[in-house]
């Protein structure tokens, strides 16, 4: 499987112009890495794309991107208590507009809680952290010959 993988590979950048593929310089390597240090945020990890804006403006909670770290459920129900409070304001206040903002992240905070309670009912959830690709990283693929 690796041997295929690795054909497919050389196969697609074979096609790909080689400045793709040019080495990169110590500048272009740390902007790269800290690149995933801007993407822990409270509860959790975004899964955005290197290089990509948050199209959601930072609102954490309404992201299907965000990975929730189990830990941090806690602050996650106090987030839904929070909305749930803010909803029955907004309603008694006749503040429409904030009414939907509201309703919108109160349904995903809902929908990120039930993935989390699906997911521990299917077995102990093992986090295996973000791996310290500063300090593992390996820029010569010769080097990992199989």
């Amino acid at each position: 499987m690796i041997t295929h993988h690795r054909a497919f590979i050389a196969r697609r950048r074979a096609k790909r112009p080689s400045e793709e593929y040019r080495e990169l310089d110590a500048a272009e390597w740390e902007e790269f890495l800290a690149h995933f240090e801007l993407r822990k945020v409270a509860l959790g990890v975004c899964g955005r794309d290197y290089w990509t804006p948050c199209a959601h403006e930072n609102a954490c909670v309404r992201c299907p991107l965000l990975r929730v770290d189990p830990a941090q459920k806690p602050r996650l129900e106090e987030i839904h208590a929070n909305l749930l409070d803010r909803l029955q304001e907004a309603r008694e206040q006749g503040w429409l507009g904030e009414l939907a903002a509201i309703e919108t992240t109160l349904a995903a905070a809902r929908q990120k809680l039930q993935a989390m309670a699906e997911a521990a009912s299917h077995g102990t959830i093992v986090s295996l952290g973000m791996p310290d690709v500063r300090r593992n990283a390996g820029r010569n693929s010769a080097e990992h010959k199989d």
